[in-house]
């Protein structure tokens, strides 16, 4: 007996698997394009690329990097939340530099400004040791107290990437319940009428001097050239330079008290 083709075979077989109730199945694929199929339907799945993770970067540089990075993402505007930044936890640092420091904390009145990290964590644990709640943590100083739910611990209120997002959620959160980026400003900082606008005004001085600095605020957000965490003599004179242009310029910025 003569066999029929191995396709005419294969076809029907295949709609049967398809189509087992017997109703009327579609018109068979090419058998190259089944094959392809099939093969992908049991090949092992696709590995995600591995992420390249985020540069190091000084302690310098962290907060203007992290604020500039949450203002992309809240899609907020003209560097709004740099200013704010500035006047939450900005400093002029021993050789210089203007920034905002990471390891900012202010408590009854005061702002401190610590090496590391850790020095900074210890501090608040004493501070609240001594039964004093509200505190003022990182680059855009949120407070313990009245943000209970904003960080799971001390070491993510001090990530600056965190810090500064939740910083961002909380001003937008602020412009929508009270339809005014102005009072939203404010509000940032105390429901007090006087001392909001107070506060607003110091962020609006800092808008001006962060539209004449943003060149030298992007270096100083990009960080060292080379991998480590650290800039060489030439990049930090550079730095130096850069921040100095701005010292004495007409728009300053307005840092927290003891720091212009």
């Amino acid at each position: 007996m003569r066999l029929p083709p191995l396709r005419a075979v294969i076809v029907p077989l295949l709609g049967l698997l398809v189509n087992p109730a017997g109703g009327a199945a579609a018109p068979p694929a090419n058998l190259s394009q089944i094959g392809v199929w099939s093969t992908a339907l049991y090949a092992p799945p696709k590995q995600p690329a591995p992420q390249t993770p985020a540069k190091a970067l000084p302690p310098e540089a962290q907060c203007i990097a992290a604020i500039l990075d949450a203002e992309k993402a809240a899609g907020i505007a003209d560097h709004l939340l740099l200013a704010m930044g500035f006047t939450e936890s900005g400093r002029r640092t021993e050789d210089r530099l203007f920034t905002a420091w990471p390891w900012t904390v202010n408590t009854e009145g005061r702002s401190h400004y610590f090496p590391t990290r850790d020095a900074a964590i210890s501090f608040v644990r004493e501070t609240q040791a001594r039964g004093v709640q509200s505190i003022d943590v990182g680059c855009l100083q949120v407070n313990l107290r009245w943000h209970p739910d904003a960080f799971p611990d001390l070491v993510t209120a001090f990530d600056p990437v965190a810090n500064a997002r939740y910083a961002a959620s909380f001003l937008s959160a602020l412009r929508r319940d009270h339809g005014s980026l102005e009072t939203a400003i404010a509000r940032y900082h105390s429901a007090q009428s006087e001392r909001g606008e107070a506060y607003r005004q110091r962020v609006t001085g800092n808008l001006r001097w962060v539209a004449g600095a943003l060149g030298y605020l992007e270096t100083l957000a990009a960080g060292p050239g080379g991998s480590a965490p650290v800039w060489t003599a030439a990049e930090r004179g550079r730095l130096s330079f850069l921040s100095g242009l701005f010292a004495d310029a007409p728009a300053r910025p307005l840092l927290p008290a003891g720091q212009n």
